[in-house]
């Protein structure tokens, strides 16, 4: 995840992700949300292996 990148970015990231509350974080937030929501991801798609 690129903490550099822009708001409307990582928004659109979260987006995909469904990330619940999106428009309401900060950009932090959304960089630490992204972070959770990929972990989650990748756990959900390992357990499916």
């Amino acid at each position: 995840m690129d903490a550099n990148a822009t708001k409307e970015h990582l928004l659109g990231l979260a987006r995909r992700l469904d990330v619940k509350g999106r428009s309401r974080m900060t950009k932090v937030e959304l960089v630490e949300a992204l972070h959770r929501a990929n972990d989650e991801k990748a756990t959900r798609e390992a357990r499916e292996d």
